[in-house]
Formats: structure tokens, C-alpha cells, sequence
């Protein structure tokens, strides 16, 4: 596949792709036109690139991650480690879920307590949420 087309299929500019190139983290094989042409194993790895990217990895860890579990032979204490880290990237992407639920919960609220007789009982479990996002972000 074309570098064009995968852009189309993914959602993301040709130069994103060649960014990733640049950096390592696919390796797409070059035509005797020097054109790139993208495989179904780098079709795959930019889909848990994209994956990884969304949940908040850096570049540099996603790098490590395609190194360590797409590219090296695994062991046991790979294994090990693989499951620490990403059990502590779930439990980040889950406190954000939290924080975003909360906000939802005020945003909800929001026109009602806006309006021209905000309800107090309102007003008062907003102002708990709010207090307590701060709190969670460590915020003052």
C-alpha cells in the first residue's frame, strides 16, 4: 500500500508516517522508484502506534513498546515487565476516565446552575466535584 492510501485509511498526514519512519518505529519497504510501500505487518503496527498514541503514550515509549514486544524475541521477564508497565498505564488511563466522568457529571449541571434560581443542592455537588478534580490533579 501506498503512503497516500494509508494515510486515507488511517486518518493521518503522509508526513506523520514518515515521522514514524524517521524515528523508527515502521519500517516500510522502498519500490525501484524509491516510492515506500507499506506492508499488512506496518498497516498493523501504525493501528497500535495510533492505539498507544490515543492512550497517552510519548513517542518514546511507544518506541520501546514496538522494540520490546514487536521486534525482540520475548522472555519470561519481559513478560513480567510488560505486564507492570502497562498494568500502571491502565490504572492512569482509568483515573483519566474518572476525572472525565466528573466533568461530565458539572457540565451536565452547568446550565441549570447558570440559569436565574440556581438550585443550591446543585450548586453544592458541583462545587464538591470541582474541589475534588482539583484535589485528584493534585491542584490547588
Amino acid at each position: 500500500m501506498r503512503g497516500h492510501e494509508l494515510s486515507e485509511l488511517l486518518g493521518v498526514p503522509v508526513s506523520t508516517l514518515h515521522y514514524y519512519e524517521k524515528k523508527g518505529l515502521i519500517q516500510p519497504q522502498r519500490g525501484e522508484n524509491q516510492y515506500r510501500n507499506y506492508s499488512e505487518q506496518d498497516i498493523k503496527i501504525m493501528k497500535y502506534i495510533l492505539i498507544l498514541k490515543e492512550a497517552g503514550f510519548s513517542l518514546a515509549e511507544i518506541s520501546e513498546v514496538m522494540q520490546r514486544y514487536f521486534r525482540e524475541p520475548h522472555g519470561v521477564d519481559c513478560e513480567v515487565e510488560a505486564q507492570i508497565f502497562f498494568h500502571a498505564k491502565i490504572h492512569d488511563l482509568k483515573q483519566k476516565i474518572e476525572q472525565y466522568q466528573t466533568i461530565i457529571t458539572i457540565m451536565e449541571d452547568l446550565p441549570v446552575m447558570l440559569g436565574e434560581a440556581p438550585l443550591a443542592r446543585i450548586q453544592e455537588k458541583n462545587d464538591a466535584l470541582v474541589d475534588s478534580f482539583f484535589e485528584q490533579k493534585g491542584w490547588k
